[in-house]
C-alpha cells in the first residue's frame, strides 16, 4: 500500500492557508479511518444546508464509493450510535458546527465571514458517542463545497474524472494523517469559463451523443459542467451562445440547477443582462435593436430577463454590443456612442435596483470594454464605481488594458477576459489548445497586480482540449502567488501527477512542456498561413524533427501506462501533441499520410474513445481553417520568400545566403588550438550574435525592480521579464539611468560601423494607457535609445496581426561601433511589462537568418 499525498492545493496554497493533512491508504498509529472493510461509514449534514450542499455530499458519497466500492450512509439528524466519521457543514445554517466553535473544539479563525473559504479539521468528541470525527466547515455555501470535492481530490478523485476519463485508483481503507487544512479566501472574487465557438465540437456533441432528449446544449450537459467547475473550485459561467445553440434560459432548469449547484450565472460580453440574443431577439415582437429608435423595445427585452432571473445568483454585464459580437447599433461619433452606453448602463441599473436588490453596491455587475467598446470606454465620464470593468486580451493572450492608478480605487474593481481559443481575424484557433501556461500566468499575474481581481472569465471554447490551460488558469484565480516565473511547469506537473501519478508525471510535463514551446512558435492552425515559407529549409527540418521527436515520446509512454489511464493520457497529451506534429508534417511537406493521421486521431478521439463516450466532440478542421489548401504547401527545400511588406518584422526569409545557424563559430587561434577571445561572453558569427535574453552576462537590478527569467515562454522556452511588475515606468534617460534595472551582454565585435540590433519581444501592451511597450538600448557608456514596439487598439492592423500569428514584436536600433573588440550591449526596461525573447545583432549584411533565428553559441563556440 501507499500513502496519497495531497499535491494540487498545495501548488495553490493562498496566503491565509494551512494544511497538515493527507490521504493514507496504509494507515499508521493515530490515523483516522473515514472507510474501511470494517463498519459503515456515515457522513452527517443538517437539513438547514443550502441544497447545493446537500447535493454535494451527495456527490462525496459517489466519490467514497469511486474509491473503495462501498457507499457510506448519508445522515440529516443526529442520532446516538452512528458511525460519524465526517461532518459537513456551513457556519452560520449548522447548528452543530457553531456549538462545536463556541465550545472550543472547532477552529474557525480566518474562515468566519469569509468568501468561499473552508477548513477540515480532525474535531475530538463533536457529537454523543463519536470520538473523533473529521469536519468540513465552509464560510459560505461554495466553500463547503470545496471542502468537500477537496476530500475528494485527497482520496483520488480528480476533477477530470468524468470529463477526462481520470481513473480513480481502488483503496480498501481510506484514512486521514494529519490535524487541519485551512483554504481562502480565493484571491480572484469570481473565476469561471466561456463556452464559446461550440459549433464543431460540444454543441455537436451534447445534441447527438449526451443531451440527446433536448437536441442541445441542455441541462444534462450543463450539470456536468457545473460539477466541473465546483470541483476546480470556480464559480460561474457564461453559457455557450453561438447560433444553433439554444438559448440558455430556453431551458428552465438550466438556471435553476446553476443556482440548486452554486454556481453563479452570467453572460458575454456582447450578451448584455443575461441575454442570447441571437436566439432571443424577436424583432417582429422587440423591434430592432437599435437604443436610439426603440428604447422601450430593448429595455423591455431586458427587464423580462432580469425579472425572471433576479431571484439567482448572477453577475450581470452591462452596456450593448450588436446581435452577434458587432458594434453597437445606432450610429453616431465616439462621444456619441459613448454618451449613449453611459444612458443605457443607468437606464439597466435602474431594472437592477427593481428586480434584484435595490443597493446596486450588492449586485454583481461587469463592464466588458471589448473590441471596439475600448475606446468608447476611455470617452465616457460616468461610470459607477462600483460595476466591474473587466479587461479583455486581444484574443491572443495579451491583455490589451491595466487599469490605472485612480481606477484601482474603485469599489468595484476590475477582471480580465481572456482566451486560449478564439475566432475571428487574424485567424482562428479553435482546434488544440496551445497557449503556453507561462504565457497565461504571465499576463494574468500581471492583471492581478494592477487590481485585476474581481473577475477571470477564461473563454475555452468546446472546453475540450482546453483542460490543461482551463485548471492551470482557474487554479492562478484562486492564488496567483503560486506563480513565481521559474516554476511554470512545476505547477503544471503537479496537475498531472494528480491524475497520473509521480512517477511519470516529469516525462509527461516535459513533453508538454515541448509541445507548448514549438505551438508557441506558430500555432498548429497557423503554420501554413499565409505560406508555409515562413521557416527556412534548415528549420523546417529542425522543426519536423522536433515534433517527431516528442510523438515519439508520446508512444513510448502510452505503452507504459496502466490500461485505465491510456483514455485520460490520448485526451490530455496524446491528441493535441500527435495531431499538432501531423498538421506540420501536412503544411511543410503535403503529405498524404500526415493528413490521414489527422483523420485517423480524430476518428478514434469520436468513435472510440471511452467506448464512444464522446463521438462528434473533436473537429480536426472547425470552420474550415485548419486543414492546409493543396496550393499553399511547398517542399521545404522550395524557393525562400519574398521579402514581406512590413519590413521591421521581417516575417519571412529574405533572398540569399545560408543561415549562420549551420556555421562553425569563429575564435581566436593561438599555438594551434581555437580559444575564446578574452573579455566577452559572446562572440560574432559571420557579421552577426545571437542571444537569448535570459544568457545575459549580468542581471544588473534597478531601484525598484529587476530583471528575471520565466520558464515556458519564448520561441526556445525561457523569457525575460521585470519584477514587481507594478513599479515606475522609466520614460526618460534620466530615470533609465538612475532607476531602471538592466541586462548587460558582453559581446566581441570584429566589425566597425553600423550594427543592427533586432530584439524579439512578446507582443505584450504597456501598463500604461494607450502607450507603447518600450524598452532602452545602448552600447558601452552611449546614451540608451528609446525603442517603441508597435502599437494599435485595431484588429486589422497588419502589424498586430503578424505579430499575434507570430507571438513576436521585432523591433530594430541602429549602434555606431567605433573600434573592433569588446563591448557591452545594455538593456534597460522602460515599461515594466515588456518581455524579451532573443536579440540578434549584425552588421553589413542582408537579415537572413530565417523565421527562428539560429541558436546562439557560447564562447567555446559549442551551440547553446
Amino acid at each position: 500500500m501507499y500513502r496519497f499525498v495531497f499535491i494540487i492545493l498545495l501548488m495553490t496554497v493562498p496566503l491565509c492557508a494551512r494544511t497538515n493533512l493527507e490521504i493514507t491508504g496504509a494507515p499508521a498509529g493515530g490515523d483516522f479511518i473515514l472507510a474501511d472493510k470494517n463498519a459503515e461509514s456515515v457522513i452527517f449534514i443538517g437539513t438547514n444546508e443550502d441544497v447545493s450542499v446537500i447535493r454535494c455530499a451527495n456527490d462525496l458519497v459517489g466519490d467514497f464509493l469511486r474509491v473503495t466500492g462501498r457507499k457510506p450512509v448519508l445522515e440529516h439528524t443526529v442520532s446516538a450510535g452512528l458511525n460519524t466519521r465526517i461532518i459537513v457543514g456551513t457556519l452560520g445554517r449548522s447548528g452543530l458546527l457553531d456549538e462545536l466553535a463556541a465550545a472550543g473544539k472547532l477552529e474557525t479563525n480566518g474562515i468566519t465571514g469569509q468568501w468561499e473559504s473552508y477548513s477540515l479539521q480532525m474535531v475530538t468528541n463533536p457529537l454523543p458517542g463519536v470520538d473523533r470525527a473529521l469536519v468540513i466547515a465552509g464560510s459560505d455555501r461554495r466553500g463547503t463545497i470545496y471542502g468537500v470535492y477537496t476530500l475528494s481530490e485527497m482520496m483520488g478523485v480528480s476533477p477530470w474524472y468524468w470529463w477526462a476519463d481520470v481513473p480513480v485508483a481502488h483503496l480498501d481503507t481510506v484514512a486521514l494523517h494529519g490535524k487541519s487544512l485551512r483554504q481562502g479566501p480565493p484571491a480572484v472574487k469570481y473565476r469561471g469559463i466561456f463556452l464559446n465557438d461550440e459549433d464543431w465540437g460540444l454543441a455537436p456533441w451534447a445534441a447527438k451523443t449526451f443531451d440527446v432528449s433536448t437536441g442541445n446544449i441542455g441541462p444534462k450537459t450543463y450539470e456536468k459542467i457545473y460539477e466541473l467547475l465546483l470541483r476546480l473550485r470556480a464559480n460561474c459561467l457564461w453559457p455557450a451562445m453561438h447560433p444553433g445553440t439554444s438559448a440558455f434560459n430556453s431551458f428552465p432548469e438550466n438556471s435553476r440547477l446553476a443556482q440548486d449547484y452554486g454556481i453563479i450565472m452570467g453572460s458575454s460580453h456582447c450578451e448584455q443582462m443575461l441575454r442570447n440574443n441571437i436566439s432571443e431577439w424577436d424583432e417582429k415582437k422587440y423591434g430592432g435593436y437599435n437604443f436610439v429608435t426603440n428604447v422601450s423595445g430593448v429595455l423591455g427585452y431586458w427587464e423580462e430577463r432580469v425579472r425572471t432571473n433576479g431571484k439567482f445568483e448572477n453577475i450581470y454585464t452591462l452596456g450593448m454590443r450588436g446581435i452577434h459580437d458587432g458594434a453597437m447599433p445606432g450610429g453616431g461619433t465616439e462621444r456619441e456612442k459613448a454618451k449613449r452606453l453611459e444612458t443605457i448602463i443607468s437606464d439597466q441599473r435602474q431594472l437592477l435596483s427593481k428586480w434584484v436588490n435595490p443597493v446596486l453596491q450588492q449586485v454583481p455587475q461587469i463592464f466588458c470594454p471589448y473590441k471596439e467598446v475600448l475606446p468608447l470606454y476611455r470617452l465616457m465620464k460616468d461610470m459607477p464605481g462600483d460595476i466591474t470593468l473587466v479587461w479583455p486580451d486581444d484574443n491572443y493572450g495579451y491583455i490589451r488594458e491595466f487599469s490605472s492608478m485612480k481606477e484601482r480605487t474603485r469599489s468595484g474593481g476590475a477582471g480580465v477576459y481572456y482566451h486560449v481559443s478564439y475566432f475571428g481575424r487574424p485567424r482562428d484557433y479553435l482546434w488544440l489548445c496551445s497557449t503556453p501556461p507561462a504565457l497565461i500566468a504571465e499576463e494574468m499575474v500581471k492583471a492581478y497586480d494592477y487590481g485585476a481581481s474581481g473577475l477571470w472569465m477564461l473563454n475555452v471554447g468546446d472546453l475540450k482540449p482546453a483542460e490543461f490551460d482551463m485548471e492551470f488558469f482557474l487554479r492562478l484565480g484562486w492564488n496567483p502567488g503560486a506563480w513565481q516565473g521559474t516554476n511554470t511547469y512545476k505547477l503544471l506537473e503537479k496537475q498531472i501527477a494528480r491524475d497520473f501519478g509521480p512517477m511519470i508525471a516529469p516525462e509527461i510535463t516535459s513533453i508538454m512542456a515541448e509541445y507548448y514551446r514549438l505551438n508557441f512558435q506558430r500555432k498548429p492552425e497557423h503554420v501554413w498561413f499565409p505560406t508555409n515559407n515562413l521557416f527556412s529549409p534548415e528549420e523546417i527540418t529542425q522543426r519536423l524533427q522536433e515534433w517527431e521527436g516528442i510523438s515519439q515520446r508520446v508512444e513510448v509512454l502510452e505503452k507504459k501506462l496502466p490500461i485505465g489511464s491510456r483514455d485520460a493520457f490520448f485526451e490530455f497529451v496524446g491528441y493535441p501533441v500527435r495531431a499538432a506534429a501531423a498538421m506540420n508534417r501536412l503544411s511543410f511537406t503535403g503529405s498524404k499520410t500526415a493528413a490521414d493521421e489527422i483523420r485517423r486521431l480524430t476518428e478514434y478521439y469520436n468513435e472510440s474513445l471511452a467506448g464512444g463516450k464522446w463521438r462528434y466532440i473533436m473537429s480536426s478542421n472547425p470552420r474550415g481553417q485548419v486543414e492546409p489548401k493543396t496550393a499553399s504547401r511547398k517542399d521545404p527545400a522550395g524557393e525562400s520568400s519574398k521579402t514581406n511588406s512590413s519590413q521591421s518584422l521581417r516575417m519571412e526569409r529574405m533572398d540569399g545566403g545560408n543561415t549562420s545557424s549551420v556555421e562553425k563559430i569563429r575564435l581566436h587561434k593561438k599555438d594551434g588550438f581555437f580559444i575564446p577571445r578574452p573579455s566577452a561572453d559572446l562572440l560574432e558569427n559571420h557579421r552577426s550574435v545571437t542571444i537569448e535574453a535570459e544568457d545575459a552576462s549580468e542581471f544588473v537590478p534597478g531601484k525598484e525592480a529587476r530583471w528575471v527569467k520565466i520558464s515556458g515562454l519564448g520561441y526556445n522556452g525561457v523569457a525575460v521579464a521585470v519584477s514587481p511588475t507594478m513599479v515606475s515606468v522609466c520614460d526618460s534617460l534620466e530615470k533609465i539611468l538612475a532607476c531602471s534595472p538592466r541586462l548587460e551582454y558582453k559581446i566581441r565585435m570584429d566589425d566597425t560601423g553600423d550594427w543592427s540590433v533586432i530584439v524579439r519581444t512578446l507582443p505584450t501592451f504597456s501598463v500604461e494607457k494607450g502607450r507603447s511597450q518600450r524598452y532602452a538600448i545602448a552600447f558601452d557608456d552611449m546614451p540608451p535609445q528609446i525603442v517603441s514596439l508597435p502599437h494599435t487598439d485595431s484588429e486589422t492592423d497588419r502589424q498586430w496581426q503578424e505579430n499575434v500569428l507570430r507571438n513576436a514584436a521585432l523591433t530594430t536600433s541602429i549602434h555606431f561601433i567605433n573600434q573592433a573588440g569588446s563591448h557591452t550591449m545594455k538593456i534597460w526596461m522602460v515599461d515594466p511589462g515588456i518581455v524579451i525573447d532573443t536579440v540578434a545583432v549584425e552588421t553589413k549584411g542582408t537579415w537572413n537568418h530565417g523565421y527562428l533565428w539560429p541558436k546562439p553559441y557560447d564562447v567555446e563556440g559549442v551551440e547553446r
